[in-house]
């Protein structure tokens, strides 16, 4: 959540309502600017500048006024105090561009509470970092002003690149909890391993590498909020762990028998839609009504298009503070060509795309053969498995893997044990699904092993999947998840050379 203030333009030639409606305004987190000529509006506008109030009652002059704005700083809230509305004025007012008309005589009372709840609805996109003035992004914040400050737990579905971190960010600052801590964390992006200790963290022992107890999400975000990003890609087994979480309120580490009490609000996303999931059997039902208690629909960009020039303006903005352009502006057919776009991958692709097109356009405006040629070879990119940034170093991702990996195969040996002490292992005649341990089973002279040494599994895994590679060590590593470097290590460690 950005500190910074929230900045607002007010209009009237009559310096009496210019001191009246700049009182109306909150006094803390607001900046607002007095103007007495529609000609300073635009002088006196900021690129961070929230809105303006217009007190103008010649329906001309404000039409002519806004339409300027709209071209200059599309993302604004434009409100007009006026005289009562022609029918004209009420079937375009959104066409024109304004947002809020407040009609002549005012009530005081009607008038207070109308800018308090429309304040209110500025403050948070402007703070959240909100993009959009379609009817679709105002039902949204409404939803949002009304579920923060409650306890309920909130499901946000979506798209993916349709901004659900960002408006779960927004709730968390709208709350009573804003001054807690936040954790997020994408449940899609991480092993069941990792995962689970990232989540509720572990103690010192409880897996190969744990060399220190480490405090999981759940205890850093007592008191605040936890995201839970993609939630519908965790798998069974930590949809029971999250559901007891939820219940209870206790977390147990991985390794510990201690429960410990957490007092946290959550917030789950999902690109998924759950209530197919939980019909298939792939999700609990339990858990879904436990994340469910209001569900919040995130609309793709192809059903906000309004919204696609104010985003344009925003990141052209972003692109050319970081990477020192000047840019003026986009062209008007390459903006339609922008609009009609169907952008399957929302916001994030459109904001990828115009920081593409800011560092290549050598003129003032993005042009229309630059973003043909750049929708085009977006469009023909058939590959799913485009490198993804994570953030981190070669190094710390592939330590992350090996983390993971360690987590799964200590869990999995666990259960092994288990269904080994449980009764013997029989042969399989499909094929030669569990190869790897029959082997491990023949050379404890056909007895069901009472230890299984997670060495003994690791080196019976790299020569199985050495085997199925024919000896090809690169697809060997990838079907292990594991580096070429790392394969040769432990093919040297297994004296499997």
């Amino acid at each position: 959540m950005s500190s910074q203030q929230v900045h607002y333009v007010v209009l009237s030639l009559d310096p009496t309502i210019r001191q009246v409606l700049a009182g109306l305004f909150p006094r803390e987190g607001w900046r607002v600017d007095t103007v007495d000529d529609p000609s300073g509006v635009v002088e006196a506008l900021t690129e961070t500048t929230a809105g303006v109030l217009i007190d103008e009652a010649s329906e001309p002059a404000y039409v002519a006024l806004v339409r300027r704005l709209r071209k200059t700083a599309a993302a604004i809230d434009a409100a007009v105090a006026g005289g009562p509305k022609s029918e004209a004025v009420k079937a375009n007012e959104r066409l024109e561009g304004v947002d809020l008309y407040l009609e002549r005589p005012f009530d005081a009372g009607a008038l207070r509470a109308t800018l308090d709840h429309r304040f209110a609805l500025i403050a948070l996109k402007h703070r959240a970092g909100i993009v959009g003035r379609s009817s679709a992004i105002e039902e949204l914040l409404e939803s949002v002003l009304l579920v923060a400050p409650t306890e309920v737990p909130i499901l946000i579905q979506g798209e993916s690149g349709t901004g659900k971190d960002v408006v779960a960010r927004a709730i968390h600052g709208a709350s009573r909890r804003r001054d807690e801590p936040f954790e997020a964390i994408n449940c899609g992006s991480l092993a069941e391993g990792v995962l689970e200790s990232e989540l509720f963290g572990h103690e010192k022992g409880a897996f190969t590498g744990a060399v220190a107890r480490r405090a999981g999400m759940f205890e850093r975000a007592h008191t605040g909020t936890i995201f839970l990003d993609e939630v519908g890609e965790t798998s069974p087994n930590m949809q029971v762990r999250l559901l007891r979480v939820l219940e209870t309120g206790d977390v147990l580490r991985v390794g510990g028998g201690t429960p410990i009490k957490v007092d946290v609000r959550v917030i789950a996303a999902t690109n998924r839609n759950l209530a197919d999931a939980v019909r298939s059997g792939v999700f609990r039902q339990d858990l879904y009504y436990r994340l469910k208690g209001v569900s919040l629909y995130l609309p793709p960009l192809r059903e906000r298009r309004e919204d696609i020039p104010i985003l344009v303006q925003r990141f052209i903005a972003q692109a050319n503070r970081a990477h020192q352009k000047s840019v003026r502006g986009i062209e008007a057919d390459a903006s339609r060509r922008l609009v009609d776009h169907a952008w399957p991958g929302n916001i994030r692709e459109l904001k990828n795309l115009i920081e593409t097109l800011v560092v290549l356009t050598p003129g003032p405006r993005i042009t229309r053969a630059l973003v043909d040629a750049h929708l085009t070879d977006a469009a023909s990119a058939a590959s799913p498995l485009l490198p993804v940034p994570l953030g981190r170093s070669r190094e710390e991702a592939e330590r992350e893997m090996l983390y993971g990996s360690i987590l799964a195969l200590h869990r999995d040996v666990r259960e092994i044990m288990h269904l080994l002490k449980e009764r013997p292992l029989r042969a399989a005649s499909d094929a030669g699904a569990f190869e790897g341990l029959r082997e491990v089973h023949a050379e404890d002279g056909g007895h069901a092993p009472t230890t299984l040494s997670l060495d003994r599994i690791a080196r019976t895994a790299v020569k199985e999947a050495l085997n199925r590679s024919g000896g090809n060590r690169r697809r060997a590593a990838e079907s292990l998840g594991i580096s070429e470097r790392t394969l040769y290590r432990k093919i040297k460690e297994y004296g499997l050379a």
